[in-house]
């Protein structure tokens, strides 16, 4: 009905809408996230040229890949126990699926509508970052922050620092195909990276990291300069044993001065709203969290040590700040945190770096019982929860959560095949984009393969469209503008 009314322009502009909804969607909405799968889903139909939509696909190895990840959870679901979370599972990760077909039935991105693209991925991104600060810095009495990790409004802060160190590099291309802006991409990058020191997120840094370091040796191939690629390198390797070094340096926690518990228990009852014998905001005995608060500041572990907290100190330790230096803004204070974990490893709940290891060593378990074909789509919850019955896990019962990273996932879930598939996919993107020459896609899956080591970005719905949508962007090679 529609077909030879409505033109290849409106058609192309339609599609570009569609993907602007869905990575403004991305970034800080999930209703207009939505919004984007539906408009997309309605173009599809309102065009369908399919005969132009199989022509597009049937060259695109990187489209069937991915369907053939969407298929295989299916498959997992023949040797599952638990068909409604398989189910589930699938239903999540639809928006995989979906996103691909949505894009890779239309030609690639034009050199203005990628130019589109990165401008409204920069603002969605700068405005929302703002945001975020803005009212983490001066609204705190009327937004329930417990830590700096609530810093995020609009979704996990986990997947927006990795947003903003993709932002860094939108900025890179629009400082040639905007030139005019010059002044306002420099200055947007150098937010995005302190918005990311500011927000202590380990994802959200490495991502800076890989971003940087990439565009760094870049540009030092294209001019020829060997020697500072080289030093480039060595000082790569010089900042991570510094790193190293700091995290393997004890933290001192026993007081100089002789405790009473007694007067700092009355002490704490009288002064705060949380009781002494109680659990602090992160899930932990909040008398262990106050006796490291004041051994930090160097006050005995008395009701007179107590008496010299500000009103500040008292509710940094009700949200379970245990270390006067873990409430400073910065990376420094995240390094601090992960500093102590490593030494203080009794108790893993409420410590990130902990709790990864633990799941970790619980996914490895799994594994060795179900090396071959995993335990199925549907099991993978059900197997993590048995696994920690069965060992005993220190972990609270809340915080028995995945693996949080996505190859040990797949593995349990699909196993050594399923992982052998896995690698060899992201690889095989990664392939494409060297020889596409397209920076954007290749520190895309770059970040995306160091990331999905401490994340589950493809158990999420947010994680799913996020990675879908860049996937199917530069699953084809764009006309060449980013070397411009």
């Amino acid at each position: 009905m529609f077909k030879g009314k409505i033109s290849p322009a409106f058609h192309a502009n339609f599609q570009l809408f569609t993907i602007l909804l869905l990575v403004v969607g991305v970034v800080c909405s999930k209703f207009l996230m939505s919004l984007g799968l539906l408009f997309g889903g309605i173009g599809f139909l309102l065009e369908r040229d399919f005969k132009n939509y199989w022509q597009q696909l049937r060259l695109n190895r990187l489209f069937w890949f991915l369907v053939a990840f969407y298929l295989l959870h299916f498959v997992g679901l023949i040797w599952s126990k638990n068909l409604d979370y398989g189910l589930n599972d699938i239903r999540v990760k639809f928006s995989l699926f979906a996103i691909a077909l949505i894009i890779c039935t239309r030609p690639a991105l034009s050199k203005n509508h990628l130019t589109f693209f990165y401008l409204i991925f920069v603002s969605a991104l700068f405005t929302t970052s703002l945001v975020n600060f803005t009212c983490y810095q001066f609204f705190q009495d009327k937004i329930n922050y417990i830590d700096i990790r609530d810093l995020s409004l609009f979704g996990s802060h986990i997947r927006f620092g990795i947003l903003i160190a993709l932002g860094v590099l939108a900025n890179y291309f629009l400082w040639n195909l905007k030139a005019n802006l010059r002044w306002f991409w420099v200055l947007s990058s150098i937010w995005f990276v302190f918005y990311t020191y500011f927000s202590q997120v380990l994802s959200g840094v490495i991502s800076i990291a890989v971003v940087v370091f990439v565009l760094l040796i870049w540009e030092l191939y294209q001019r020829r300069k060997w020697i500072i690629i080289i030093g480039t390198l060595l000082l790569l390797v010089v900042v991570n044993i510094g790193l190293v070094v700091y995290l393997s340096k004890p933290i001192n926690q026993k007081s100089a001065f002789q405790e009473d518990y007694v007067s700092l228990k009355q002490e704490w009852n009288k002064r705060a709203k949380i009781p002494y014998d109680s659990l602090d905001l992160r899930k932990q005995g909040l008398k262990f969290t106050l006796e490291r608060y004041l051994i930090s500041k160097n006050l005995p572990v008395r009701g007179d040590g107590l008496a010299k907290l500000s009103v500040s100190d008292i509710q940094n330790i009700e949200k379970g700040y245990a270390d006067i230096n873990e409430t400073k803004s910065g990376l420094m204070a995240r390094l601090f945190g992960l500093r102590f974990q490593i030494h203080h490893s009794q108790n893993p709940s409420g410590h990130s770096l902990l709790e990864r290891l633990e799941y970790w060593k619980t996914a490895i378990l799994i594994i060795k019982e179900n090396l071959f074909f995993g335990v199925g789509t549907g099991d993978v919850n059900d197997s993590f929860l048995s696994k920690y019955e069965q060992t005993n896990s220190p972990l609270t019962e809340e915080r028995r959560l995945r693996a949080h990273n996505t190859y040990l996932t797949e593995t349990v879930s699909f196993g050594l095949f399923g992982l052998l598939f896995f690698i060899t996919w992201m690889f095989y993107f990664l392939y494409k984009q060297v020889k596409f020459q397209q920076i954007f896609g290749l520190v895309f899956i770059l970040v995306a393969i160091v990331t999905f080591l401490i994340e589950d970005t493809l158990e999420t719905q947010m994680g799913v469209t996020f990675f879908a949508l860049f996937y199917a962007v530069f699953s084809r090679r764009i006309d060449s503008i980013e070397a411009e």
